[in-house]
């Protein structure tokens, strides 16, 4: 089951990088107020959400975290895990094609309040309690 934040709370979701994982990524989307449960279910039931994105080469794990800011503001960060870099990349560059993305951006597109950061760099180390 995906989680979200209760409100004015951050959740933090301590994780070990799967086995294989070489890189790492930090995607965090700005939300409408009021659309995180919406931006969770379409990633977890949309055809071209999760399911896509783990259908990719290289894609290990996901984890998925809403951080509501004093001012009630949502961000959607997702930490991705990938085998490497260069599978990211090839990821994203299908991410950014609009014909591919077509059934996607019109419904997702709604619950975005701004433009999304993406960081993704290489897995250095990863450590669990």
């Amino acid at each position: 089951n995906a989680r979200t934040s209760p409100p004015l709370v951050s959740l933090v979701f301590s994780t070990m990088a799967p086995p294989g994982a070489g890189a790492m990524a930090l995607v965090s989307i700005p939300l409408v107020q009021g659309k995180a449960e919406e931006a969770l279910a379409l990633f977890k039931d949309h055809a071209l959400g999760i399911k896509y994105t783990q259908s990719q080469k290289g894609a290990l794990s996901f984890d998925f975290g809403i951080h509501t800011a004093e001012d009630g503001s949502q961000t959607m960060h997702i930490f991705e895990y990938w085998v490497e870099v260069a599978d990211y990349a090839a990821y994203i560059a299908k991410r950014r094609d609009a014909d591919l993305m077509k059934d996607w951006d019109p419904v997702f597109g709604v619950c975005v309040a701004g433009a999304p950061t993406i960081q993704w760099f290489p897995l250095t180390a990863s450590y669990v309690n």
